[in-house]
């Protein structure tokens, strides 16, 4: 604490804090700075890969001598898997990962808020079995989900996407704690002047949750957009560009054309970076809340 007279003869007080370093500290921004490079460099030189020639890629050159961006162009128009070009397989990944937010988002929405709002026989069994098939380990339940996905119609099908996001799960019990917050003198409100519960679900209830409800619509999205394994296990014939991608790679070991597939995991990458450059506050600052305000 210092003592300190200006130019006006006034006295001021200055109080001098000093910034500790601990080692822990420089630890942790070391740790966290080697994590950072250890996923940008990979990304950069594989960048760098899409936009090489062949010979360059052969002889382990870091950067290109001339971009070549007609890899893209390329990639856009060669590649395929399974006789589906580029476009089908982005086709494809459009209605899968449209087709999951949707469903999936809608359906939790309003399951999470009856089952929140409502009494009724049987809500804590949904609740707790919710909670319970999310214990279930995803290789013990596979099988099991292979014959019901195939008994509905819904196996090398567009209908996957009904089958399998309509239930419980994740997104679930996300719904139903949200609307566990929020007062239910919202809708004591508005029965009063006379709305029904579809009003009050869809202009007062819905409203509420905008930001967990976009959050989980955008994070759906780039999951399902990025998901290998499912296409692969239960919609072969029906590539998207994750899964097709992966189908071409023995392809490309045999005829080593890797800077045009390396032009296609951008682009395939492209819509899911560009969400999370758009939507990062979304997705980094979820507040979940509710109550009345005076």
């Amino acid at each position: 604490m210092k003592t300190a007279v200006t130019s006006y003869g006034n006295k001021i007080t200055v109080n001098k804090k000093r910034v500790k370093i601990s080692a822990v500290n420089v630890v942790a921004t070391v740790i966290f700075a080697v994590y950072c490079l250890g996923i940008i460099v990979p990304l950069l030189y594989g960048f760098s890969i899409s936009l090489q020639t062949r010979a360059e890629y052969i002889n382990f050159a870091y950067f290109p001598s001339v971009p070549q961006f007609k890899n893209y162009i390329t990639a856009w128009r060669d590649l395929d898997s399974m006789g589906n070009s580029v476009p089908v397989m982005f086709l494809n990944s459009l209605w899968f990962s449209f087709g999951t937010v949707i469903v999936n988002v809608l359906c939790s929405a309003f399951t999470g808020y009856i089952v929140a709002k409502y009494k009724f026989p049987g809500r804590n069994f949904i609740y707790y079995f919710a909670i319970i098939t999310m214990m279930i380990p995803i290789i013990g339940a596979l099988p099991s989900q292979i014959k019901y996905v195939a008994a509905l119609g819904g196996y090398n099908s567009p209908l996957y996407v009904l089958v399998m996001t309509l239930g419980v799960g994740g997104s679930f019990i996300i719904f139903y704690s949200t609307f566990k917050g929020v007062d239910w003198g919202y809708a004591e409100a508005a029965f009063i002047d006379g709305a029904g519960h579809f009003t009050i679900f869809f202009r007062i209830m819905l409203p509420q949750v905008i930001a967990p409800m976009s959050a989980l619509a955008l994070t759906d999205f780039i999951s399902a957009w990025a998901n290998v394994e499912t296409p692969i296990i239960f919609f072969p014939d029906l590539p998207t560009l994750a899964s097709g991608l992966f189908n071409y790679e023995t392809i490309v070991i045999k005829q080593d054309i890797f800077p045009t597939y390396y032009a296609g995991l951008f682009t395939c990458m492209l819509p899911t970076v560009l969400l999370f450059v758009i939507f990062q506050k979304n997705l980094m600052d979820i507040q979940i809340g509710g109550g009345l305000k005076g």
